[in-house]
């Protein structure tokens, strides 16, 4: 399957040092009044049960699989798991097939996209944003921090020049022991300190979907302030949210687990209404169209 190592742990955790270090300093040092965190992995039994419904629910794995991975994998840590869940993992991703986990309802990486991406390259203007989401992004990340000249840029000392940069870092996985299985005391005690605290999720990423962090927020036990709706951007559903005491949650329609990446419109919309303190935007008085 798909992991990674998420903001959704080194954010609050983050965030709770400062709040640590500002009561015992009784200052403000660092004025901090929130956070935001996107598909973000929070809690090792929610995450896995989301991951498991979001998969089923979309048809890319059997019942009997779902079944076999709920049993298996239900009391296992999300980044060290278990040899008889990664067993069922294992025939999940066989299940699954060839897809981007990160965007599961467009085109994956594949060499054909990736030498048509080249070519529409040479003729793009410098500047411009990107109108799709390019699924080899990864890639061509790889090919670009392993370049002599961007490492020299960036300072890489020479002895260490030879090694490749990879995105992820299978070794540090592997040694990691003192990762927590869930973050959620930690936000239960921010958001007793006052934070403010927006969980978003793009909808169709697979690695930590909307229903694992729905179903993260469920087990927070927080009350409804203002209940489950859509928001729009331009006239147009973008997404949904639900706001709770200390906690809002927008869910990002159409976008992957890099919201920014898959749907950047509708990633600034969020990012104004956060920093503004609002609401995500309502719908406009919409006229009903009548066929007489």
């Amino acid at each position: 399957m798909w992991w990674l190592f998420d903001p959704g742990h080194y954010v609050p955790q983050l965030s709770q040092a400062v709040v640590w270090h500002n009561k015992a300093t009784k200052s403000q040092t660092i004025n901090l009044k929130g956070y935001m965190v996107g598909n973000a992995l929070t809690d090792d039994y929610h995450d896995h049960l989301g991951v498991f419904q979001f998969l089923w629910a979309a048809g890319m794995i059997s019942d009997q699989t779902y079944k076999q991975l709920n049993d298996a994998c239900d009391s296992v840590s999300f980044i060290h798991s278990s040899h008889a869940c990664n067993r069922y993992l294992d025939i999940a991703d066989q299940e699954v097939g060839h897809i981007d986990p990160y965007s599961a309802f467009t085109p994956p990486c594949t060499p054909n996209i990736s030498q048509s991406n080249q070519l529409l390259k040479r003729r793009r203007v410098i500047g411009t944003v990107r109108e799709r989401y390019d699924p080899c992004t990864e890639k061509h990340s790889t090919a670009y921090f392993n370049l002599r000249e961007v490492q020299e840029a960036l300072h890489v000392p020479a002895e260490l020049a030879p090694s490749k940069w990879e995105t992820c870092n299978n070794l540090i996985n592997e040694h990691w022991k003192d990762s927590p299985s869930s973050v959620l005391d930690v936000y239960k005690e921010l958001i007793q300190a006052g934070l403010r605290i927006w969980m978003f999720s793009g909808d169709t990423d697979t690695v930590i979907p909307v229903t694992s962090t729905r179903y993260t927020i469920d087990a927070l036990k927080l009350q409804t302030v203002k209940p489950w709706r859509a928001w729009y951007d331009d006239g147009e559903v973008g997404g949904w949210t639900q706001e709770y005491n200390g906690l809002t949650f927008v869910a990002v329609r159409g976008a992957g687990h890099e919201v920014p990446l898959h749907r950047p419109k509708l990633a600034l919309t969020l990012a104004k209404s956060f920093l503004a303190g609002s609401s995500m935007p309502a719908a406009a008085s919409l006229e009903l169209v009548s066929d007489s």
